[in-house]
């Protein structure tokens, strides 16, 4: 393990670099942000009723609400783990055909919300 000499040498490391990118900021902030909704949905979102033992969802007492609120979360954490990681192996992935679905996918699940019928950013 080569450990830098000066904090200037740590500045110009290629993972500090990639870190400083808008992109992987910004999929960090996204990670965090998808972990801290499905962590208080999966811990808060169930809570049992004083006459019954049993979880109750607190989104309307819809069971499907709150399994769909917890599945989207961990799957948004999950997709910013994936991309993440695919963004900083990205210079060395050579085939052209992964590397367009890749940013294919990439544009598509990042425009999920603008789609026709869900809420999204104004256009």
């Amino acid at each position: 393990m080569h450990l830098p000499e000066s904090l200037q040498d740590l500045a110009d490391s290629e993972a500090v670099r990639f870190l400083r990118r808008p992109k992987s900021i910004l999929r960090i902030c996204g990670g965090v942000f998808s972990l801290v909704i499905f962590s208080s949905l999966l811990t808060d979102g169930y809570q049992n009723r004083t006459e019954s033992p049993q979880l109750h969802c607190v989104l309307n007492s819809n069971y499907v609400a709150c399994s769909f609120a917890v599945g989207a979360g961990f799957l948004s954490f999950l997709s910013c783990l994936v991309f993440l990681a695919l963004d900083a192996r990205e210079s060395r992935i050579t085939g052209t055909r992964f590397k367009t679905a890749f940013q294919l996918l990439d544009f598509i699940l990042a425009d999920i919300p603008g789609l026709p019928g869900l809420p999204g950013p104004p256009r």
